[in-house]
């Protein structure tokens, strides 16, 4: 995705890890931060895309079966076409942090992925079969390029909770310090 305010080339440059126990703890905590507002950024823009997958790939298959949508069928399926699958008998999914992305950040995000889509979704219904086949292809290797983007964040977050971890268990930080800046 282009146009992000997150400055992802930073947090993901190698460098950005590089020599963590000399950085003070306030730097540290400052990076966690950057990490955590970066992947819920990228956890949005993943979401979207997925959504938007599943709608299109939901008319191909409609399609496929020799039926088309208007865009009010379509809508009324929406429901349907979104919803989560429930977990595996025994699995149960754990209670993440809701974390917030700014809205100005959710409407940039939505643009582009949208302009990925090339079409309004409320266009879907009458789109060739061809425009829906190539905006699945732009959408799933946009949400390859974004889920290798958040496997490389959740990597630099790692190391950075590690060394803050690190420092706590052997003393360099204390639980006290915690609300101090540095």
């Amino acid at each position: 995705m282009n146009g992000t305010q997150t400055d992802f080339d930073t947090i993901l440059d190698d460098a950005f890890v590089d020599d963590l126990g000399a950085r003070p703890i306030g730097e540290l905590r400052s990076m966690r931060d950057d990490c955590d507002a970066a992947e819920c950024e990228l956890s949005f823009t993943r979401r979207l895309l997925h959504g938007r997958i599943d709608i299109l790939r939901d008319e191909v298959d409609r399609r496929a079966d020799g039926k088309e949508s208007t865009a009010s069928e379509l809508v009324a399926r929406l429901p349907t076409i979104l919803a989560d699958d429930p977990p595996p008998e025994g699995v149960t999914r754990g209670n993440r942090l809701v974390r917030v992305i700014a809205p100005g950040e959710m409407q940039r995000v939505e643009r582009d992925v949208e302009k990925l889509l090339g079409m309004p979704l409320g266009q879907i219904a009458t789109a060739s079969t061809d425009e829906i086949t190539s905006a699945l292809d732009r959408l799933r290797d946009a949400e390859a390029s974004v889920s290798d983007r958040r496997r490389l964040l959740h990597e630099r977050l790692d190391a950075v909770q590690g060394e803050l971890a690190r420092r706590y268990r052997d003393g360099e930080a204390s639980v006290d310090n915690l609300l101090d800046s540095d």
